[in-house]
Order: structure tokens, then sequence, then C-alpha cells
């Protein structure tokens, strides 16, 4: 045989061999499995799912789809927005001791739903950015752990100044920015 000919076709069998071994590294392409890893899902705020692989030193994400090619969502349902100037003192995170048990008793009655919460904290802006979401995380844990208290499955997310819902250039539009959403999940 020619050398030539045994070469291509050791290239071709080789170049089949890996095509076939890369095709079998993802046999479900609903659940991606990449050396060794499996992929997980990740909701975002607005309720779009990715798939999330982290192998320690570095990461992968990818919106997850549907057969058309549009993003998976769920809705997002804020099933309780609190203004913050309610729960605790101006510029503070320890909640007012009348609202504990309002709260206890909201939660107490989700859960037994099954429901999980996202808590979100929110600042105006009249301190730094750094500041901001340093409070809003300590607002959004004071409240998950009365959540926590009665057997609630929590997470709380800090947005500082980010997500306003009103102007921060008038005293009103800044009482509302100041607030806790509950997500209901």
């Amino acid at each position: 045989m020619n050398s030539t000919f045994v070469a291509g076709l050791t290239v071709a069998v080789a170049g089949c061999w890996a095509l076939g071994a890369a095709a079998q590294s993802v046999p479900n392409p609903d659940r991606p499995f990449v050396a060794g890893y499996n992929a997980t899902i990740w909701v975002d705020p607005d309720g779009c799912q990715h798939w999330v692989m982290d192998t320690g030193n570095e990461g992968f994400m990818s919106q997850r789809l549907d057969s058309r090619g549009r993003p998976v969502c769920r809705p997002v349902i804020t099933c309780g927005t609190i203004n913050a100037d309610l729960l605790f003192p101006v510029d503070g995170y320890r909640l007012r001791p009348s609202v504990v048990q309002e709260l206890r008793s909201f939660f107490t009655v989700e859960v037994a739903k099954g429901t999980t919460f996202l808590i979100r904290g929110h600042t105006d802006s009249t301190y730094t950015e750094e500041y901001n979401l340093g409070l809003s995380q300590r607002r959004a844990d004071s409240v998950a752990s009365v959540a926590t208290s009665v057997g609630a499955t929590v997470t709380t997310e800090a947005l500082g100044e980010g997500s306003p819902i009103a102007t921060n250039a008038t005293v009103e539009g800044r009482r509302q920015n100041r607030r806790v959403e509950i997500v209901c999940q």
C-alpha cells in the first residue's frame, strides 16, 4: 500500500474516533455532561434559567433555551414589598420589634404552602454605593433570619441603590427606594 494512503486513512480513522468521542461527551442535550462535571441550573432574579458548571478554578454559564431557542424563564412573584422605614430605624438593619411577629406569621403561612423565598434588600442613594450594598445585605439578612426561624428556605440578594423604583432626587422617592422585597418561589 502507498504510505501516503495509509497515513491519510490513519488520520481519517482518528478523526472519526475523535468525533465519536466528542459526540458522547454530551449524551443528552437537556443534561449536559462534560469531563466528569455535571451542569446545574441557576435561576436569575428575573426567573430565567441558566446552565452552570463550576470546575473550581473556572466556571461556565449559558442561558437555558427551549426548543425554539427562547430563554426558559418562570414568572417572578413578589409576594411582599415592605418599606424599610417600617422595618428598620434610619440607617439601621435591626428589625423593629413591632414587625417581627407580623413577619413570622407571614412566613409561617407561606412555608406551610411549600413556598421558598428570595429576599432582596434595597436602599436609596444617600450614601456610597459600597455602603448601600452592605446595608441592603444586612437588611435582607435580618428579614431572612425571621423566615429561617420558622423553617423557611431563603436566599438573599443585596441590590443597594441599583434598582430604584422612584427618583432619588426627592424625599418621597428616596423613601420608596428604601425597601425589602420578598419574592415567593
